[in-house]
């Protein structure tokens, strides 16, 4: 069950991002986060630990940064072998809407899918580069960079110990923020200056968040804080620069250049 919420809200995340993408443009794709992914698709531990900043947190050796670099390159090879790129977003304007919109949540579902099973089949291989002090505090700066993304989390919601109803609620939320921030930059909302837009974006993703977090009980709450450790400058992993502030997954629920997953 929660491997299929993960699945689901992952996609439901991208899609947000892959309709930003496709008819805002934005520039500079994903590649300026230093991650795995170079790009699209949900935010892992994989991920996090190529970003250089994350690195320096670690304290990670010249022996490290190297191992890390070259599992890197495999993990993105294996991402490609498995189709997990996007492409054809030029095409898809061509699209009628309802087309249109049919291919994106297809290619993001496999994108969400194949980002899924590579993860799970490389993160062995980063446990043995780390030691248990560094998976530890990779462990935290993840759950700090997911931000109420975090309680989708296969591994996250089993320690905040997620109810069922919960879980249902915390879909229902992601759902319809997806549906309100495609209708913003696809539908009705499309046209108009695109720097307001972005300014409803950002009241779309507040509310979203506070909705989040009310799905919490203070218990809850208080133990993900404990979670998360010591803080994190976390918008050094969407190319910000240290005391930026914010929090939040770079690419998860369609911030704009966060993405959000």
């Amino acid at each position: 069950m929660r491997l299929k919420l993960w699945t689901g809200l992952a996609t439901l995340a991208v899609v947000g991002m892959v309709c930003t993408s496709a008819f805002a443009q934005p520039g500079g794709g994903g590649r300026g986060r230093g991650g795995f992914g170079g790009g699209f698709g949900p935010q892992s531990t994989l991920s996090l630990a190529g970003n250089a900043a994350v690195q320096k947190e670690l304290e990670a050796t010249e022996d490290q940064v190297t191992k890390l670099k070259a599992l890197g390159e495999e993990v993105r090879a294996a991402m490609m072998a498995e189709g997990g790129g996007f492409g054809g977003g030029a095409d898809l304007r061509d699209l009628p809407e309802a087309e249109r919109r049919a291919k994106m949540e297809e290619m993001v579902a496999k994108r969400a899918e194949t980002a899924r099973k590579v993860n799970e089949k490389f993160k062995p291989e980063l446990a043995k580069i780390l030691d248990a002090k560094q998976s530890e505090r990779l462990e935290q700066i993840f759950v700090q960079a997911a931000g109420v993304q975090a309680y989708s989390d296969p591994t996250i919601a089993k320690a905040l110990k997620i109810s069922k109803e919960q879980e249902e609620t915390i879909a229902s939320i992601n759902k319809e923020f997806t549906a309100k921030q495609r209708e913003l930059f696809t539908g009705g909302g499309g046209g108009g200056d695109m720097t307001e837009r972005f300014a409803k974006m950002r009241e779309l993703n507040t509310a979203r968040d506070k909705d989040l977090e009310d799905v919490l009980t203070p218990d809850q709450k208080s133990q993900l804080a404990k979670m998360k450790g010591k803080e994190f400058d976390v918008a050094q992993l969407r190319g910000g620069r240290p005391g930026g502030g914010g929090g939040g997954r770079p690419g998860a629920g369609g911030r704009p250049q966060r993405q959000p997953q």
